[in-house]
């Protein structure tokens, strides 16, 4: 198996999967995106996609609509299988323990944006039940990355899949008040591009962080420090 992963975890194997899925999700349920224009080319260097959750199928519409690769993080089980391992690599994604406080990947996340690659991350962590709030991740990368976050939101009309992409908003500051503020923003902006029919369940519920959620943050925020290297 490993030789196999070696040969998918090429280029070529993730342009494949995009034309494929593009003309699968394009036929079979159909596919919109809007104002793709917003996000910046590979030229433009690292930068960090956030959007809200609502499919399984979220993390191909992206890839599919931008003419750049998006590197996401996934969630570690998908890479125990000896079957998917190869798939998901050659997707670019990377694993994440969402069930604690990963460093690794958030190291990974931000070597592949120091190598001017694209990140992903989804706000809410997993997909939205009706009343996700943002969590800081995509802010915290930026912020730390110093580089541009570019919101997009996500929903369905009829069987359709639509995808509209906001202007990037450029992180300022590093304080964690600051953090903060990245996050109520890309909140405000991804439900502000959702069309009034789109379901709940594409929508934050609230575009506030709850005070115990903004200091479990903190914590954890300190935790991450601390394990990383000082910033320049």
């Amino acid at each position: 198996m490993e030789t196999i992963t070696r040969w998918i975890v090429r280029p070529w194997f993730y342009k494949l999967a995009v034309k494929v899925v593009y003309v699968y999700i394009s036929l079979v349920y159909g596919l919109r995106a809007e104002d793709t224009d917003n996000v910046p080319d590979e030229s433009s260097g690292g930068m960090v996609f956030a959007s809200n959750h609502i499919s399984t199928f979220d993390p191909m519409l992206v890839g599919v609509t931008i003419p750049r690769t998006i590197n996401f993080m996934a969630k570690k089980e998908l890479f125990e299988s000896r079957y998917l391992r190869p798939i998901v690599l050659g997707l670019q994604t990377f694993p994440v323990d969402r069930s604690r406080n990963d460093l690794g990947a958030i190291k990974e996340a931000l070597r592949r944006i120091g190598q001017g690659l694209a990140v992903g991350i989804f706000a809410q962590g997993t997909r939205n039940k009706g009343d996700a709030e943002a969590l800081n991740g995509a802010a915290y990368l930026t912020q730390r990355a110093g580089v541009p976050l570019v919101p997009a939101a996500i929903w369905r009309e009829g069987r359709r899949f639509c995808i509209r992409y906001g202007e990037p908003i450029m992180p300022e500051g590093r304080s964690r008040e600051e953090m903060h503020a990245i996050t109520q923003e890309l909140m405000r902006r991804i439900n502000a591009m959702l069309p009034d029919q789109a379901s709940d369940r594409a929508r934050f519920a609230k575009q506030e962080v709850k005070e115990d959620v903004r200091q479990e943050t903190d914590d954890r925020v300190e935790e991450v420090e601390a394990g990383l290297e000082p910033r320049s």
